[in-house]
């Protein structure tokens, strides 16, 4: 069984999809998609030779060593020219560790992306839109108490507002995510010496803003 956080992932997995799981930590999603027939082979990538060998041996444990495919070694350095992957799969990482995987020539064969990233999503919308991707579909959701966001970036060129680019085109029409985002910058306003009055000010427009968006969603 796997975790809400990970399963959440799956429903955005298409028949024509060649996946690479980048950072597959013990393949426990990788094992789940083949099972439940989501896709036929996969490949199984991670930087970390502990985690894959962990992952390694829940393969083998589940007889699927023809159907996913454990690399070691770097993103998408992994890839050889004959393998016909056009879907990446990366979750359980920060943004900033996600951009320094695809800033590689090897996206150019990369038609969908499907990530799950730690923080920072304003700046993973953006540079991943200025790669030549649109937003395709968001959702947030809660697993054990904390927060996740998922975003599908599929090859394509589409225009976002800086407000988009921050909170996601789709996640500003949900009510739940703006109630978050909100509890977030009233605690960062409420620590915010009275004496930093510019600072205070972007944080109070900031929440108009989006107390207009969420009554909008009411």
């Amino acid at each position: 069984m796997i975790s809400k956080r990970l399963k959440t992932l799956v429903k955005y997995v298409d028949e024509i999809d060649n996946i690479m799981d980048i950072g597959c930590d013990h393949a426990l999603l990788d094992i789940y998609l083949i099972k439940n027939k989501y896709t036929d082979k996969i490949i199984a990538s991670d930087i970390h030779e502990n985690a894959l060998n962990a992952g390694i041996e829940n393969i083998k444990r589940n007889n699927l060593e023809s159907k996913i495919d454990a690399r070691l070694g770097d993103g998408l350095d992994v890839l050889s020219d004959d393998d016909t992957i056009n879907t990446l799969l990366i979750s359980g990482m920060g943004t900033s560790t996600i951009l320094k995987i695809l800033d590689n020539d090897k996206i150019e064969r990369i038609y969908k992306l499907i990530i799950q990233s730690n923080n920072d999503h304003d700046i993973l919308r953006k540079k991943v839109t200025d790669l030549g991707f649109y937003i395709d579909s968001e959702e947030y959701f809660q697993d054990n108490n904390k927060n996740y966001i998922n975003i599908v970036f599929k090859k394509g060129n589409r225009s976002y507002t800086k407000t988009e680019l921050k909170y996601g085109p789709f996640l500003i029409n949900n009510k739940e995510y703006l109630e978050f985002e909100l509890s977030k910058i009233y605690k960062i306003y409420n620590l915010i010496p009275k004496l930093k009055l510019r600072y205070r000010l972007e944080l109070r427009l900031e929440i108009i803003k989006l107390n207009k968006y969420l009554k909008k969603c009411s």
